[in-house]
């Protein structure tokens, strides 16, 4: 092997590494979405029985999970930018099989990504529909509790005395 056969094989070597480690997070951030997912998938149906405690700890327990993808968002950029250039090469399927495997399964994942990001934007838009449906409704029975209290308070008030007062005083 000559030395520019193994600094190839070198460099071929530390972009599979790092392919390695992009499948690793992107499979990470695979996770946190499904979980995303499924907590948007709860949330509907808080929504329905209106269970605003239960809402709140699903959307906390989401932004967990967003925080995590955002760590792992700049992680996998910054390692995808040391390499695009040579995954993104008409020479790489052919220079390296074993890399162009890896970019091929990691696109795959970041497809998978996409589809879930999809789910989950399109659960969210129905959920914030319903939301709005249910501030109307509350502040459609506010309004009407309102009437009532309003309607309550000119009977129960004390009318002023301007005549005056009889009392009988036989016993």
């Amino acid at each position: 092997m000559n030395m520019m056969e193994g600094n190839k094989l070198e460099i071929n070597q530390k972009v599979n590494e790092k392919l390695e480690k992009l499948l690793e997070i992107a499979e990470a951030k695979k996770h946190h979405m499904q979980r995303i997912l499924e907590l948007t998938q709860k949330q509907s149906g808080v929504l329905s029985a209106e269970q605003v405690d239960q809402l709140l700890a699903y959307i906390q327990d989401k932004q967990e999970h967003i925080d995590a993808i955002k760590a792992l968002d700049e992680e996998f950029s910054d390692i995808f930018e040391e390499i695009k250039e040579k995954v993104r090469s008409g020479s790489f399927k052919d220079d390296n099989p074993e890399g162009y495997d890896l970019y091929a399964g990691l696109r795959a994942s970041v497809g998978e990504i996409k589809d879930m990001v999809e789910a989950v934007c399109a659960l969210e838009t129905q959920n914030q529909n319903r939301v709005r449906e249910v501030i109307q409704d509350v502040k459609a029975r506010i309004s009407s509790i309102n009437r009532g209290k309003r309607g309550y308070s000119a009977y129960k008030q004390q009318m002023p005395q301007s005549d005056g007062i009889f009392i009988d005083q036989k016993k």
